[in-house]
């Protein structure tokens, strides 16, 4: 029905999955409807970048994407069937929303053009950073 549509619509999976392109289901090549959607991890590359003035220069992350911990093939394979683009996109998206929020967070310039570079809007930013980081109870469950 059309309210089914509509609450699907206003789930923060329709905007992690869909809009944002930041989640994933678990293994997509078995075909099975997923109620579980996975968002890659980008802590442990942040983490490594933290004391080394990465605020000042987001670009410095992304050749770093490549050299995680966690292979982009074995998070590929988990998410996506193989296709490590998306899985690339999408840990770039989160690592330059972060540099957005904490450059707004502590005043400092930055570029906006790095966000059009991933694909997001200021807008889009704050909105992601509002569902993955401060999102009250209601904005995470649609019951």
């Amino acid at each position: 029905s059309q309210e089914w549509i509509e609450a699907a619509q206003n789930s923060p999976i329709y905007k992690l999955a869909i809009e944002y392109k930041l989640a994933f289901p678990l293994h997509p090549e078995y075909r099975t409807m997923p109620m579980v959607w996975y968002c890659p991890p980008l802590s442990p590359i942040m983490n490594y970048f933290e004391g080394q003035n990465a605020c000042n220069n987001p670009d410095a992350i992304f050749p770093a994407i490549e050299e995680m911990r966690l292979p982009i093939q074995y998070l590929a394979e988990l998410f996506t069937a193989g296709d490590t683009v998306a899985v690339k996109g999408s840990l770039q998206r989160m690592a330059m929303m972060r540099s957005y929020m904490r450059a707004q967070n502590t005043g400092r310039e930055f570029d906006m053009s790095r966000l059009a570079r991933v694909g997001l809007t200021e807008r889009q930013a704050k909105d992601m950073y509002r569902l993955l980081a401060i999102a009250k109870h209601e904005d995470r469950f649609v019951i």
